[in-house]
């Protein structure tokens, strides 16, 4: 509840200041003018009809698409680096030369082998992602003792069961901070990809077309969209795995 009461109370004092003159309301609608211009948007008088649910659904599953690569990919690395001798001298030395080139600079090249293309969006936040993910599971392996895996090898524990019983619960609080940080760049580059490359749908083609007419209703509705669908991915989801996952393996995560 504290969350949600917080963000009211700055929506309050938003439409408390914009009627009272505090603000230039052509410039920065207040929340009640934003949520009437996505309620227009989200029903049949849209333009297109329904098509916030268009621009909504194809940015999320944009998102959820590179997010879950990035798991994989970057979970595989970050072990390689962490648990190999040849992946700490080869891997890492790739990964720390290509995390400081923005991802954006890639979409150009994205836009000519794949085009103005959902692969070309999707990859953008799985390189936007990764970079935190292999980063934050190399750091949980360093921070885990090597007596957990001498215990587990005394007991029999071949290199891969040592892997799934030891490495994989040990890094998963890494693992799951690494994802959130992951999640927060994906949106950023997800939406000014989509600004670029996305085919006539999405959150970020929905505020760069709003841009055109001067609609400061429907940019700032899709700025809201976005923080809204971050904090339910970052907080709500990925809170709800934390703690399932945590439970089962038998974790404790510090807060």
């Amino acid at each position: 509840m504290r969350p949600t009461l917080t963000i009211t109370g700055l929506l309050v004092l938003w439409e408390i200041a914009g009627k009272l003159g505090w603000m230039n309301v052509a410039l920065i609608p207040r929340p009640s003018t934003i949520l009437a211009a996505l309620w227009l948007q989200a029903g049949p008088a849209g333009t297109p009809p329904y098509g916030l649910w268009a621009h909504l659904g194809a940015s999320l599953y944009r998102i959820l698409a590179g997010i879950l690569l990035a798991i994989v990919f970057g979970s595989i690395v970050g072990l390689l680096i962490g648990l190999t001798k040849w992946g700490r001298r080869i891997l890492q030395p790739v990964v720390s030369a290509m995390m400081p080139v923005p991802t954006l600079a890639w979409t150009p090249i994205l836009l000519l082998i794949f085009g103005i293309d959902d692969r070309t969006t999707i990859t953008v936040v799985f390189l936007s992602a990764s970079f935190q993910i292999i980063y934050n599971v190399a750091a949980g392996l360093d921070a885990l003792s090597d007596k957990a895996f001498w215990v587990a090898q005394s007991m029999g524990a071949s290199r891969m069961r040592c892997v799934w019983i030891v490495a994989l619960p040990g890094i998963f609080p890494f693992l799951i901070t690494g994802v959130k940080l992951g999640i927060g760049f994906a949106w950023r580059s997800l939406i000014a990809a989509e600004m670029l490359a996305a085919s006539g749908f999405g959150l970020g083609f929905m505020i760069y077309d709003a841009v055109e007419y001067l609609s400061m209703d429907t940019i700032f509705g899709g700025i809201l969209l976005i923080a809204l669908m971050g904090y339910i991915l970052e907080n709500i989801v990925m809170g709800r795995i934390e703690a399932v996952t945590t439970k089962r393996w038998g974790v404790q995560v510090e807060r």
